[in-house]
């Protein structure tokens, strides 16, 4: 019980003391230009022997390659780390896939 007083009261005074502030904010500039580009992957398209290849590029790097054969099932080759391995992945029972984001490069 006192704990759900204790939330209350510290609920109603972070209120009281926000809401006296957010008459002076302004709200942020709209003036900036944005580049739609630079979060698009560039996708590359060819046809070879028996199949299509998509190849998806981001800043250059590619990253994953999607192999559509005639008659078949598409699935998709997926850059594993920067050594050049990759790891297929097949449109049916596909396994969990573990995020792999690049925090910075230098």
């Amino acid at each position: 019980m006192y704990k759900y007083i204790f939330t209350l009261s510290l609920f109603f005074f972070f209120h009281l003391g926000f809401s006296e502030n957010t008459e002076n904010i302004s709200p942020p500039p709209t003036d900036y230009e944005y580049d739609a580009s630079l979060d698009q992957p560039e996708i590359t398209i060819r046809e070879e022997k028996d199949e299509f290849i998509e190849e998806y590029r981001l800043n250059g790097n590619l990253y994953m390659i999607k192999v559509t054969p005639k008659n078949m099932p598409s699935y998709y080759l997926i850059k594993y780390d920067q050594n050049g391995d990759w790891v297929r992945k097949d449109m049916e029972g596909s396994a969990v896939s573990i995020p792999m984001w690049v925090i910075g490069e230098f």
